[in-house]
């Protein structure tokens, strides 16, 4: 055990009482096992290892590469014979991700007609498409991604204790093909409308390639939404959208303002095509939450360079030495070995706050000002470059102006016996200004956190939008909505970890579970 997972462990157990020592992640009631196989470090450097890790990042990418050639096919089809025509569909799901790959594989398992449209070319872009690895255990008795219903474990793409992004993209298009729902790719919705039909309010969606899809019920599985920050600084938000669109014309170029995305995007471009990546000497920040830890993470890759007197000044960030990073995290978490050496290494300044404005210098530089409204601290940060993760912007309101003026969200309440709940929010439901219910209903992260403070206190993974958490209801509440009965889960139950498993195997697995159906 490495001398930093001892200490978090160790001044874990002596700031908690006994009755919380019981109620720690599950990260440290699995770990011990699976951080001995793994050499005592979450990515271990000894050259057998890493190379194992990555020809299993390489044999997921086979399985990918089939499943979305698949799709994209069945799409492709889709798309061309129904130009300019009317869909009629009993349930249509926005955004193939993880939510609606788990409403797929209840629907898949009727008679209902559905689809699924994702403006993007791929099914779980989200994780597809950046390079870094997922906050969530693959130990040998539990997995945080099994779905209701599903095919295959995380555990079979890879023997680490955490799994690649890129791993998760091919665990959930898996999900999303067995189910035999299909994805209608590379769509654009453009206008939602509402409609009668035989008595009954239906919901009209048209896409910009001249389609128009009908269905009895809308499905929002659209997550987070997209990249956008939360400072308030007009001059800023400006900058942040320029650099944004710059990103995504070169993806692989490094900008002087990035959001954690577009950062993990352009690392994962530079290592694609063996480009070194130099970082600036200074660093900003900004935002406290997996996405900062995250882009930390990704300064550790091999070909990302820092200069010896590199500095990050963490905008956010309460915590000003190893010890009290250590300290609060309560327990294990798997950024404390990549984020503590920058620490002792004197790298981080932490500044508490919120940004209140964000200047151009003529140098070139950003001056960064930042507020402690708690403790009425004004602070500020120089610096060469700007990784912003605030998060993002929903864009769910404006996509459904036309139906809902001033939308309400209405709790859709079930039970969740996968998480031992009796009653819980699965979902919600949309509703206009005059307290007409749609037939929309947002799902996952679309719909906020649905989790409260007291289930997560009891749940293996604290995140209320993490994956653990969110497609488990989904998957009740599509079932409660049509009326078939819910899809057993198998999280948590298992008796050992499944082993890792070639592409061969796994591609003829899914192409026997899809015709089985």
């Amino acid at each position: 055990m490495s001398k930093t997972r001892f200490l978090s462990l160790l001044i874990s157990l002596m700031l908690v009482g006994p009755a919380s020592q019981a109620a720690l992640t599950c990260e440290s009631v699995f770990a011990p096992s699976v951080w001995k196989e793994s050499g005592g470090k979450p990515f271990p450097q000894d050259p057998a290892t890493l190379k194992r890790i990555q020809h299993e990042q390489q044999e997921s990418l086979k399985v990918s590469k089939f499943l979305m050639q698949e799709m994209t096919r069945q799409s492709t089809a889709l798309k061309n014979a129904n130009k300019g025509k009317t869909i009629e569909l009993d349930v249509l799901c926005l955004g193939a991700g993880p939510q609606c790959a788990a409403a797929s594989l209840v629907l898949g398992k009727t008679n209902l007609k559905s689809l699924v449209v994702e403006k993007t070319d791929l099914v779980a872009k989200t994780f597809a498409e950046k390079d870094f690895y997922i906050n969530s255990i693959e130990a040998q008795r539990l997995s945080m991604h099994d779905f209701p219903g599903g095919v295959g474990s995380l555990s079979h793409l890879t023997s680490q204790m955490y799994a690649h992004s890129t791993q998760l993209a091919t665990h959930i298009q898996s999900q999303q093909y067995v189910s035999k729902v299909p994805v209608m790719l590379e769509t654009t919705v453009v206008a939602v409308n509402k409609v009668v039909v035989d008595g009954r309010l239906q919901i009209e969606v048209v896409t910009d390639q001249g389609i128009t899809l009908r269905a009895k019920n809308v499905i929002l599985g659209t997550g987070l939404g997209e990249v956008g920050t939360k400072v308030k600084d007009a001059s800023y938000q400006s900058a942040f959208a320029e650099y944004q669109k710059l990103h995504q014309a070169e993806p692989a170029v490094l900008r002087p303002i990035m959001s954690t995305d577009a950062f993990l995007v352009s690392l994962r471009e530079s290592r694609l095509q063996k480009l070194g990546v130099h970082m600036p000497r200074d660093l900003i920040i900004i935002g406290n939450g997996d996405g900062s830890r995250i882009a930390i993470e990704g300064l550790l890759n091999p070909h990302v360079k820092t200069q010896e007197e590199f500095k990050i000044q963490w905008i956010g960030n309460t915590f000003r030495t190893a010890e009290e990073y250590i300290q609060s995290q309560n327990g294990w978490d798997r950024y404390v070995d990549m984020i503590v050496p920058q620490y002792h290494k004197n790298r981080v300044t932490g500044l508490p706050g919120h940004v209140e404005k964000v200047e151009r210098l003529n140098n070139g530089r950003y001056l960064v000002t930042v507020r402690d409204a708690k403790n009425n601290i004004v602070s500020q940060a120089e610096g060469d470059m700007i990784v912003d993760s605030t998060g993002y912007t929903n864009l769910n309101g404006q996509l459904l102006s036309n139906v809902a003026k001033s939308p309400e969200m209405i709790d859709v309440m079930g039970p969740l016996k996968e998480l031992n709940l009796a009653e819980t929010v699965l979902a919600r439901q949309y509703a206009d200004a005059g307290g007409e219910k749609l037939p929309i209903y947002a799902v996952g992260s679309a719909a906020g956190n649905l989790a409260k403070d007291t289930e997560l206190a009891g749940s293996p993974n604290k995140n209320p939008v993490a994956i653990f958490n969110t497609v488990a209801r989904t998957s009740q509440f599509i079932s409660q909505l049509i009326g078939a009965k819910p899809l057993e889960s198998q999280r948590g139950v298992r008796s050992e970890r499944p082993g890792t498993r070639s592409s061969q195997e796994i591609i003829k697995d899914l192409q026997a579970r899809r015709g089985a159906h």
